[in-house]
């Protein structure tokens, strides 16, 4: 740290107090002899400063009868009042813990200078292990050793007032200790140690409680402790003193105001809630007590996988209220995808959580969070169904939303209803059903009647047969046949349909109607050859109306037999070889177009 952070950091020493030894209990103290090493013969000897701090210098030495090294400490003023060291060293030598660093000796020097020997730690401060950027959890486990030291203190009735990382050392092999309790005061009236309600303003102003900051002691106990601890926390997570200011009667200031813990980084949010409800500024809103300060961080400690799932949830459930935003302003389908990627892990992991620690309510709050972002998500997109199956799985869902959801639903059923008319519409009217059938009957047809037409030809020619208007009537009875036939292909292929049954009565219609017209030509003694000709003229004129009315590919058809028409009325001796060949060549090329669905049907 620079001149002016140490200064900020630097402990304000109490005031004047009444002499912790009586002049006579101070008489009793052993003399030793001290001395600079080498100095075998001195009972210590002492080597180089270790620190220094408010109101003491730490140095170390060796004690020469045990042959072990100690840690003494002297007056930083050799002229000052020794009253604080002394006091320093009755109160820690009678609160003996683990992690308060023992006291071996409370002596003078043959001059008469006042210094105590303690046990000397090997280790640093803890300010310094805090700039190495050694894991949080690392730094929380020493939190929660200092916080020992301190309930034991406040269970004896002592109020430490200067708690802060210069105030901790860490040993090499893990020993924390709560050291320079020369500000400490007591809670009961005490021999050593002055009252808590007669101390006056002393501390660290960057760590501060405000009502140590008012320098009145009747507003100070345990809890001001307490808010020390939460203001060691506040650093430990920042790597920032508590109250920051540009000069220390600004930091005073701010320490006074006592405003609520700003943390503009990342931190895990349940230690940012501990820290801040130890650094109320109402005592009575903080924890009760060290250990209770103690018993969250440890709380956070034990549960501290589920914490960073938490945290990992809590960000998935940010970036799903982003995604299902986002998503609402553009309609974008690759933002919805984005939302339900989001959300199943974000689900994933507040359903993790929840069993990791069942009784943490913020996972299950998340959880309602995130399936009530989707049902509203559902519902912009346009999904009520879906909506409908996550609202399912939320307890207790608001009314307005769960009467969303009923409306959504209710427009897709009269929606679906719709479109389910429109289809079955489309599917009336589509003249294209049983495409292969059709195609396969047409063309088997067209050589059929080929064959038909040019064998009556042939036999025509060779006096075999003599057509008659009679023989007519049964031969071009056969349309009747072939339209049963193609109306049992159709049902046969399950494709029967209103544009379906309207083809197969056309061609029924059709078949009739050539039975008439030869039942007619026979009656009134039509030449055969003439009788041909109309029925060619009658047929193209069905199939042309039937392609203007359904399927533009019976113009085939109708386009065949009508040039047979006319070549009938030219050559009228080869009107069957033209029938067949018209036939054979119109329903063949009729059957060949049917490889792919046709949308030129007309409208029936």
């Amino acid at each position: 740290m620079g001149k002016q952070s140490d200064e900020l950091t630097t402990t304000v020493p109490s005031g004047s107090h009444r002499d912790p030894l009586a002049p006579e209990d101070s008489a009793k103290l052993p003399h030793v002899t001290v001395a600079a090493s080498p100095a075998p013969e001195a009972d210590f000897e002492l080597g180089e400063t270790i620190g220094v701090g408010g109101m003491g210098r730490v140095v170390s030495a060796r004690q020469t009868a045990l042959d072990r090294p100690v840690a003494t400490k002297f007056l930083k003023d050799p002229e000052g009042d020794a009253k604080g060291l002394l006091r320093e060293a009755l109160v820690t030598g009678r609160l003996e813990h683990p992690n308060i660093v023992p006291v071996h000796l409370l002596a003078t020097t043959a001059d008469g200078v006042p210094f105590f020997a303690m046990k000397k730690v090997e280790g640093t401060p803890w300010t310094q292990v805090i700039a190495e950027k050694r894991p949080l959890i690392e730094q929380l486990e020493i939190l929660v050793r200092v916080c020992d030291a301190v309930a034991f203190a406040h269970d004896r009735q002592v109020l430490h007032r200067d708690i802060k990382p210069d105030n901790v050392l860490v040993g090499a092999f893990g020993e924390v200790y709560l050291v320079d309790w020369g500000l400490a005061v007591s809670l009961r009236p005490d021999l050593v140690l002055p009252l808590a309600t007669e101390a006056d303003f002393a501390g660290t102003p960057a760590y501060m409680a405000p009502e140590m900051a008012m320098g009145d002691g009747r507003g100070i106990d345990v809890r001001s402790d307490v808010y020390l601890l939460g203001a060691t926390l506040y650093e430990l997570l920042t790597g920032r003193l508590p109250h920051r200011a540009p000069t220390p009667a600004g930091v005073l200031a701010v320490a006074l105001e006592g405003r609520p813990p700003e943390f503009d980084q990342p931190v895990p949010r349940e230690l940012a809630a501990i820290c801040r409800k130890a650094m109320a500024k109402d005592p009575a809103a903080r924890h009760q007590s060290a250990l209770e300060f103690k018993q969250a961080i440890t709380e956070y400690l034990r549960h501290r996988e589920a914490f960073e799932l938490s945290e990992l949830a809590q960000r998935r459930l940010s970036e799903l209220e982003q995604a299902v935003s986002q998503e609402r302003g553009v309609g974008s389908s690759v933002m919805g995808l984005q939302a339900h990627q989001i959300f199943a892990e974000c689900r994933f992991a507040f359903e993790q959580l929840g069993r990791m620690w069942p009784g943490l309510e913020s996972s299950k709050q998340g959880l309602r969070r995130a399936m009530l972002l989707m049902v509203e998500h559902e519902l912009s997109r346009d999904e009520p169904r879906a909506a409908r199956i996550l609202l399912a799985q939320v307890s207790g869902a608001p009314e307005p939303l769960v009467a969303r959801v009923e409306a959504a639903e209710e427009r897709q059923i009269k929606r679906e209803a719709r479109l389910y008319e429109l289809e079955r519409d489309a599917k009336d009217r589509d003249i294209d059903l049983a495409l292969a059938e059709k195609r396969q009957f047409s063309i088997v047809f067209g050589v059929l009647a080929f064959i038909g037409g040019m064998a009556t030809q042939i036999a025509t020619e060779l006096k075999l047969i003599v057509p008659t208007t009679k023989l007519g009537v049964l031969v071009f009875g056969l349309p009747l046949v072939t339209s049963e036939l193609f109306s049992f292909v159709v049902r046969r292929a399950r494709q029967q349909n209103l544009a379906q049954r309207r083809l197969m009565l056309g061609l029924k219609l059709s078949a009739w109607s050539s039975v008439a017209m030869w039942v007619t030509a026979w009656m009134f003694d039509v030449s055969v050859t003439s009788a041909m000709t109309m029925y060619f003229v009658q047929v193209a004129s069905n199939w042309l109306i039937s392609a203007a009315m359904w399927q533009a590919r019976a113009a085939r058809v109708g386009i065949a037999i009508a040039l047979a028409a006319v070549a009938a009325l030219a050559f009228p001796r080869f009107v069957f070889a033209f029938g067949g060949l018209a036939s054979g060549i119109g329903f063949s090329l009729m059957g060949l177009s049917m490889r792919t669905r046709s949308h030129d049907t007309a409208p029936g």
